[in-house]
Parts: C-alpha cells; sequence; structure tokens
C-alpha cells in the first residue's frame, strides 16, 4: 500500500520524483502501464504534491 500523497515529504523529498516522473515509472503490476510525463506536467505535479503536504502544527 502506498502512503498518501499528503505525508509523501515526511519520508521522501517530493522534489526528487521529479527525474523519475520524467524517466518513467514502472509500478511493477502487469496490468498497469508504465508511464512518463513531459517537463510541464512534471513540474505542475511537483507542486500538486508540495501543495498538499501536511504542515506540522505551529506552537
Amino acid at each position: 500500500m502506498s502512503p498518501p500523497f499528503r505525508t509523501l515529504s515526511a519520508s521522501y523529498p517530493v522534489e526528487s520524483l521529479a527525474e523519475s516522473f520524467a524517466e518513467g515509472v514502472f509500478v511493477g503490476h502487469p496490468v498497469m502501464p508504465e508511464f512518463r510525463l513531459e517537463q510541464q506536467a512534471v513540474d505542475q505535479l511537483l507542486a500538486y504534491l508540495v501543495s498538499i503536504q501536511d504542515r506540522p502544527a505551529r506552537p
């Protein structure tokens, strides 16, 4: 099971996903195709992922 998108940055730097999205991601499930994104789509997806990350509560 994958983590919720909003918690990705707790264990993984979201920005480091850019190369994987651009080069192609294969998920290891035979019925799911590999996907690759154009640079503009990578930038938009990363901006979205960063925007939805849980923020720590302010003291």
